[in-house]
């Protein structure tokens, strides 16, 4: 009997314990929040989504166009595609719909080696989208995918770089759209 009630006490503790725990941890979490609540990359460094989405920042969108190519076996050999077709003509998207869209349509390159070099650059696919028509008449389909405008206006070279990085493609020459950090790595021994 004296054993049953030693375990049990033990239990309670056990349980107590972990309460108590899990509540320092929680505290501990809801102080870090608070104390780095101006501090967006506090969130990232922990891993955690920004509790505060940012109020100063209207949604990104953009008017696109994503045109398609078709080259059949023939066009191949004659060096020139016959039939060209927009899957999207002139649609507004968020930076979340213009991100999946860069994956759907297997977008990789950019038509410039630099953001600076054009106003009117764009971003296509460079290997054939692997579809039915591709495995059955040999039908080759390449997208390009065209900025018309971001939140209203003409895109300019750092909203292109933007858009690059948003969908994964890269310039061999990026532009560098925040200034580099230089963090001093020890002491300052020149006082």
């Amino acid at each position: 009997m004296k054993h049953e009630s030693h375990a049990q006490d033990q239990l309670r503790a056990d349980e107590s314990y972990r309460r108590d725990l899990e509540q320092s941890k929680q505290n501990d979490l809801q102080s870090a929040q608070d104390h780095h609540q101006h501090d967006p990359a506090f969130y990232d460094r922990i891993g955690l989504p920004d509790s505060e989405p940012e109020s100063g920042h209207p949604e990104e969108r953009f008017l696109i166009s994503i045109y398609c190519e078709r080259w059949t076996p023939e066009d191949r050999e004659a060096g020139q595609f016959s039939e060209g077709t927009a899957e999207i003509e002139r649609e507004t998207v968020d930076a979340n719909e213009l991100q999946r869209i860069g994956q759907d349509y297997g977008l990789d390159l950019p038509s410039a080696s630099d953001p600076r070099h054009t106003p009117y650059l764009w971003f296509s696919s460079s290997t054939p989208r692997e579809d039915q028509e591709y495995f059955e008449q040999g039908v080759h389909k390449y997208y390009s995918l065209h900025i018309h405008e971001v939140n209203g206006h003409r895109p300019e070279p750092a909203d292109i770089q933007r858009i690059a990085d948003l969908i994964g493609v890269r310039f061999d020459h990026p532009m560098q759209l925040e200034p580099p950090v230089h963090e001093q790595e020890g002491p300052d021994l020149c006082l």
